[in-house]
C-alpha cells in the first residue's frame, strides 16, 4: 500500500514540476520576479521551471513558438538584437532543429581544428556536429531590441535568461536601458569556442557586463558539442533585496 501511494505522489510530483515548466507560475499572486527568458522555446528553464512560484509575470522570446498572451506568461514570436531589423535564420538539421540561430555555424573552424576539438566534451556530440550542423534552409525574421519592447509592457523585471546559439552580446546590446535600471540578474550561455562564425566570446560578454555592475556569482560545466559552452549567472553588484534574496534561493548562493 505505502509503495503504490509513494508511486502515486511520484508521478504528481513529476506532473506538477511539468505543468510548472510550461508557464504556470505566480501561485496566488506571490511571486516576486519579473522574468525574461529568451530562446527557450516551450517550457520554463531549469532551474525556474521548479520555482515558478518566485515568478511574477513571465516574457518569452522565441521566432518558432507562436505568440500568446496569458495572465501571467506573454510570448514573443520575434527575435531580438541589437537594433530593429531583419535578419537571416539559419535552421540547422540538429535534433529537432537545435542548434539554430542567427549566426552561420562556423564548420571551416571546427573542420581545421577537429583534432583537438574531438578530445573534448561528449564523444558522440563530436562524431556528429558536421551532420548535425548540416543548413536545412533559411528565414528571414524580424528583429527588435529588448528596450523597444519593454517600453511597451507596463510590468517591471528583474531577471533575464538568454540561451540564443551565439547571439547573447548583441541582445545585451540591444538592452542598455534595462540593464542600467531594472536588471538584477542574468543567466547565459555563453561560448568559448567560436562555433558560430562572428560571435562574440565569453570573455568579451563577462567585460561587456563588468563595465555595467554586474559580477559573474555562479558558472555550470562545459557542456554541449566539444565543451563550448557554460552557463553563467551574474548578479549586479551590491543589489539587494527580495528580489535578489529569491534569485540567490533560486540558484544555491
Amino acid at each position: 500500500m505505502r509503495s503504490k501511494l509513494a508511486q502515486v505522489t511520484r508521478r504528481i510530483a513529476r506532473l506538477v514540476d511539468r505543468l510548472r515548466g510550461l508557464g504556470v507560475v505566480n501561485h496566488g499572486g506571490a511571486g516576486v520576479i519579473g522574468f525574461i527568458d529568451v530562446g527557450s522555446a516551450g517550457q520554463l528553464p531549469a532551474p525556474w521551471y521548479r520555482h515558478s512560484a518566485e515568478i511574477s509575470y513571465a516574457l518569452k522570446f522565441e521566432p518558432r513558438d507562436s505568440r500568446q498572451v496569458a495572465r501571467y506568461v506573454r510570448t514573443v514570436d520575434a527575435a531580438l538584437w541589437s537594433e530593429a531589423t531583419e535578419r537571416d535564420f539559419f535552421v540547422y538539421r540538429g535534433l529537432a532543429a537545435s542548434g539554430s540561430s542567427l549566426f552561420e555555424q562556423n564548420t571551416q573552424y571546427v573542420r581545421e581544428n577537429f583534432a583537438e576539438l574531438s578530445t573534448r566534451g561528449p564523444r558522440h556530440l563530436a562524431e556528429t556536429w558536421l551532420e548535425r550542423s548540416e543548413l536545412d534552409h533559411v528565414e528571414t525574421v524580424g528583429c527588435r531590441t529588448l528596450d523597444q519592447v519593454l517600453a511597451e509592457d507596463s510590468n517591471r523585471y528583474h531577471f533575464l535568461k538568454i540561451d540564443a546559439q551565439g547571439a547573447e552580446f548583441e541582445i545585451l546590446q540591444g538592452a542598455s536601458t534595462f540593464l542600467e535600471r531594472d536588471c538584477l540578474g542574468l543567466h547565459l550561455e555563453l561560448f568559448t569556442v567560436p562555433l558560430y562564425k562572428g560571435i562574440r566570446l565569453r570573455g568579451e560578454v563577462e567585460h561587456f557586463l563588468a563595465d555595467l555592475g554586474f559580477s559573474l556569482v555562479k558558472e555550470y560545466p562545459p557542456h554541449g558539442s566539444f565543451d563550448s559552452q557554460n552557463d553563467c549567472v551574474f548578479l549586479r553588484r551590491g543589489a539587494g533585496g527580495v528580489e535578489v534574496d529569491a534569485i540567490r534561493r533560486i540558484y544555491g548562493l
